[in-house]
Parts: structure tokens; C-alpha cells; sequence
């Protein structure tokens, strides 16, 4: 085993030691390392940045206690809202816990001018389109992510 390398995994969503404790037997688990996504963005929108952070606090420790490996807390987790383009999944989202979001000209390449695309920012919707029309891009507009919380609540 190279010892710079760690083998990462998902947690699957269940993030608790009977499911995966067994994994790997205790003299084998150097360098692995369980990864966790805990979205509070879809616990339910909070009024409050602490609101979230003691839910967030509880639910780490909660996996901390029963998890023998290494934790890590990836992807978007640290979301608040549901705004952010895709985070439910690509040009879709899940509206049930959607503040009104707020919306700003999307992004243009960072490319030179001969090598960047761009996409017709005239277009009323762009697809594929999933579930939901609250997470695509609209007239050349993109849903901002975090904006129901002040910079220093963030």
C-alpha cells in the first residue's frame, strides 16, 4: 500500500458504525477515510445561521461516535439554501425547502475569447430539464446560492 494514498469512500448516506465499521478490519484501515455529505440545505430553512450550526454540530458528532474511520465532510454540505445552480442535480432542484432566490448574470469563461463557449444568454430556459424549473439558467441568469445570510453569518 502506498502510504501517501487514502481510499476515500461515501457513506452512501448511512452514516452510522453498524453499516460500515466492518469495512475494514482494525489492523487494515490506515489512510481510509469515510466521506459524508450532510446537506442542510434540506433540513428545513432555518431563520437563523446558528440554527444551522447546532444541527450541523449534533449530526457530526452524532457520526463521529459511532464511526471507527476518519471522517470527512464533502461536497456542498455546508449549503444553507437550495438556490445554488444544481445542487439538487443537474438543471434540477428540490423546491420544498427553496427560499426566493436571488438572481444575477451567470458566469462567462474565463477562457480567451478564441477558446470560450458561451451559451445563448437570450434563451428563455436552457436543457436538459429536470424535475423543476426553479434551478436553470434563465435569459443568460443563474440562481446565487447563499445570499439569504449576511457575509458574516456565513
Amino acid at each position: 500500500m502506498n502510504s501517501d494514498t487514502l481510499f476515500v469512500f461515501h457513506d452512501s448516506f448511512h452514516s452510522d458504525g453498524d453499516t460500515w465499521n466492518d469495512l475494514f478490519p482494525d489492523q487494515d484501515m490506515a489512510n481510509v477515510v469515510m466521506d459524508t455529505h450532510q446537506y442542510m440545505a434540506w433540513w428545513g430553512a432555518q431563520d437563523d445561521i446558528g440554527g444551522y450550526c447546532d444541527a450541523y454540530g449534533t449530526s457530526i458528532r452524532n457520526v463521529a461516535s459511532s464511526v471507527k474511520y476518519p471522517i470527512w465532510v464533502g461536497e456542498w454540505s455546508l449549503a444553507t439554501d437550495v438556490c445554488a445552480m444544481w445542487l439538487g442535480g443537474f438543471n434540477d432542484s428540490n423546491t420544498e425547502y427553496q427560499r426566493d432566490c436571488e438572481w444575477v448574470d451567470c458566469p462567462v469563461s474565463y477562457l480567451s475569447e478564441a477558446n470560450a463557449v458561451d451559451f445563448d444568454r437570450t434563451a428563455a430556459t436552457l436543457g436538459p430539464w429536470g424535475e423543476s424549473d426553479r434551478a436553470m439558467v434563465k435569459y443568460g441568469q443563474c440562481a446565487r446560492d447563499s445570499s439569504y445570510f449576511s457575509e458574516d453569518d456565513m
